[in-house]
C-alpha cells in the first residue's frame, strides 16, 4: 500500500497490534479563525466544500490535496450529501467500479485486493442504490466471511493457554480492520451497522442475525472497566486501559438498540462527561452521533461545533464529512439504520 497516502489520510497514522493500519485515527484537524451561529448555515457551507473536493472519478482523496480516491471519505461524503445528489450519485457508481473481485472494497483504489474494514461503509452507501443490489449482496456475503483470527481454533487455544496478556473471550470475536488480523472495536462497530441493514434471511445471509450477536457479545467483552471502549481491549497485563472518544462513539452507534443495558448506560455518561469542552470536530462529530442515538441532548455539542475556528479549512476530507453528518443527526441515524 502506498504508505505515504495511508499517512496523509489519518493526520496520524497509529498501528495496533498487527493491523496494516487504521484510517480513523486522527489528531485535532488544523482550523483557523471564524464561526457560525446557524447549524444548517454551516453545514450548507461544507457540503458545499465536500462537492468542490469531488474528484472526477466521483470518489473522494483524503484531503484536498491528494489526487488518490480513497473509500473512507469517499463513503462518508456520499451519505453526507444524500442519495438524491448527482455527487452521491457518481460516488455510488465509483464504489460499483472499485470493487474488489471477490466482494470486498479496498481503502485505497488500487491498494488491498483482498479488502478490508471500508466494506462495511460502502454497504452502507450503497444501501438505497438500486443498481448496487448485486454488488451490495457480494460485499454482504464477503463481509460475512471475514472475521478476527482469533475466531480459529489454533488462535482461541493460544489465547486460553500461552498469551495471557490481554483479557478477553476468543469465543467473543468482530471483525478486524484488514484480513488476517485480530478484532477491533470501530471495523466490529461498522459491520454491525452494515449487517444490520441486510434486505433479506436468504441463502447465506441467514448468518448474519449469528455474526452480528458475536460481535455484540465481542464489544461487550472488551469493553473498558471505567466505561467505553479502547481501540481493541479493555485490559492489558492486568491493567485497565483508558476508553478513546471515537471508539467509545462509534461502538455506542453499533449498540444503540441495547439503551438499557448497564455497561452501555455507563459507557454513554463517560461519553457525555469526557465530551465537555471538546474541540476536535473528528470526536466532536461522532460524539453528538453517538449522544444523539442514545436519546441524550447534544445541544451544548452542537453549539461548540458552531464555535470552532473555520471547519472549511480542515484538510482531512472524512473529518468535514462527519461533520456534516452530525449537523444532521437524525437523517445520518437513519442512514445508518439506528432508531432514535
Amino acid at each position: 500500500m502506498n504508505e505515504h497516502a495511508r499517512v496523509a489520510a489519518v493526520g496520524v497514522l497509529r498501528s495496533i497490534g498487527t493491523s496494516r493500519g487504521v484510517l480513523l485515527t486522527r489528531s485535532d484537524s488544523a482550523i483557523t479563525s471564524g464561526h457560525v451561529t446557524s447549524d444548517e448555515l454551516l453545514r450548507g457551507r461544507l457540503l458545499d466544500e465536500l462537492g468542490r473536493r469531488q474528484l472526477p472519478s466521483g470518489g473522494w482523496a483524503t484531503n484536498n490535496t491528494s489526487k488518490q480516491a480513497a473509500l473512507e471519505p469517499s463513503c462518508l461524503a456520499a451519505l453526507a450529501l444524500g442519495l438524491r445528489s448527482d455527487s452521491a450519485h457518481g460516488v455510488q457508481d465509483f464504489l460499483l467500479r472499485v470493487q474488489n473481485p471477490n466482494g470486498s472494497w479496498p481503502a485505497f483504489v488500487g491498494d488491498d485486493p483482498d479488502g478490508g474494514w471500508v466494506t462495511s461503509l460502502a454497504l452502507i452507501t450503497l444501501r438505497d442504490y438500486a443498481p448496487g443490489i448485486p454488488a451490495r449482496l457480494r460485499g454482504l456475503h464477503w463481509l460475512l466471511k471475514f472475521a478476527g483470527k482469533e475466531s480459529n481454533w489454533l488462535w482461541k487455544w493460544k489465547f486460553r493457554t500461552t498469551d495471557r496478556h490481554v483479557r478477553f473471550d476468543p469465543d467473543k470475536y468482530g471483525w478486524p480492520w484488514f484480513p488476517d488480523t485480530l478484532s477491533w472495536v470501530v471495523p466490529t462497530s461498522f459491520a454491525i451497522l452494515a449487517l444490520h441493514q441486510v434486505p433479506c434471511s436468504c441463502g447465506d445471509l441467514e448468518r448474519a442475525p449469528h455474526r452480528v450477536t458475536l460481535g455484540i457479545e465481542m464489544l461487550m467483552d472488551r469493553a473498558c472497566p471505567s466505561g467505553g471502549w479502547n481501540a481493541g481491549n479493555g485490559v492489558v497485563y492486568g491493567a485497565p486501559l483508558a476508553p478513546h472518544l471515537d471508539d467509545t462513539a462509534i461502538a455506542l452507534l453499533a449498540l444503540s438498540g441495547r439503551k438499557e443495558v448497564p455497561p452501555i448506560q455507563r459507557a454513554v455518561q463517560w461519553l457525555e462527561n469526557s465530551a465537555q469542552g471538546l474541540r476536535s470536530p473528528w470526536s466532536l462529530a461522532w460524539t453528538i452521533l453517538a449522544l444523539a442515538a442514545h436519546g441524550r441532548p447534544v445541544e451544548l455539542q452542537l453549539a461548540c461545533s458552531r464555535a470552532l475556528p473555520d471547519l472549511l479549512a480542515v484538510e482531512d476530507t472524512s473529518t468535514l464529512a462527519v461533520m456534516c453528518l452530525a449537523l444532521d443527526s437524525r437523517d445520518t441515524l437513519s442512514a445508518f439504520g439506528v432508531g432514535i
